[in-house]
């Protein structure tokens, strides 16, 4: 007497498949926003970094001259000292000088990877005197006008 045995046969079946695929989608898509905006919080320690270099090299600017640097190739710094931002520098007051103080501004790179981080678009560093203030302005509503994120922005 011949039997016939049967073998299973061994595999996924397409309907595993697809409940897989659903489900790393869903996974997929919960997770690459939360990824791409703590890469966007991340690289804004870039601008923190580069403005408190600025302010280092200011203060031993001046300790050998009588007023802050107008440039930072005065104070052999390069405008591309942060990776995703470009460092600017300007007097403060009225008419504009360097005798007192400075603003130091970080805005990130157009069409670099930060240029769409809209709640930090831009960091400033003001010094008066001796008296550094920390400020950042973003549109994180999405509005259209920029507000004051500086309580999001600058670390504690």
């Amino acid at each position: 007497m011949l039997t016939h045995i049967r073998s299973r046969s061994r595999g996924f079946t397409l309907i595993e498949l697809m409940v897989t695929v659903v489900i790393v989608g869903i996974l997929a898509a919960i997770a690459y926003p939360a990824y791409t905006s703590q890469m966007q919080r991340s690289r804004r320690a870039d601008a923190v970094q580069a403005l408190t270099t600025v302010m280092q090299s200011q203060e031993r600017f001046r300790s050998n001259q009588s007023a802050y640097a107008s440039t930072l190739a005065q104070l052999n710094l390069s405008s591309r000292i942060a990776d995703h931002y470009t460092v600017t520098l300007a007097g403060v007051g009225a008419t504009p000088s360097f005798q007192f103080g400075y603003i130091a501004t970080a805005a990130p790179i157009s069409g670099g990877r930060q240029a769409g981080d809209v709640t930090c678009k831009t960091f400033v560093l003001t010094l008066t005197g001796a008296t550094p203030q920390y400020t950042a302005t973003g549109d994180p509503s999405g509005s259209g006008s920029d507000r004051d994120t500086t309580a999001e922005c600058w670390p504690k």
